[in-house]
């Protein structure tokens, strides 16, 4: 039992780090497109993936904003 739950945390950690991965390119190649949409639908039916990936956004969201608001100041110095 728990190996078999080991091996359930590390699958959703390698699913949830490949997720990540897809998020921070600039552009997808249809092959790309297809394991995130894979990976979603993985997450739609497993709270812990869903949870994973929620958090993943925000962080992605968060550093996005953080990048504009340097390129704003940056810009603004200039």
């Amino acid at each position: 039992m728990h190996q078999t739950l080991y091996q359930f945390n590390q699958n959703l950690s390698l699913l949830a780090e490949e997720y990540c991965r897809l998020i921070s390119l600039s552009t997808l190649s249809e092959d790309e497109a297809d394991r995130m949409a894979e990976i979603l639908d993985i997450a739609s039916k497993d709270e812990s993936l869903n949870c994973l990936i929620e958090e993943i956004e925000m962080n992605d969201y968060e550093n996005q904003g953080l990048q504009n608001l340097f390129q704003t100041i940056s810009e603004d110095i200039k």
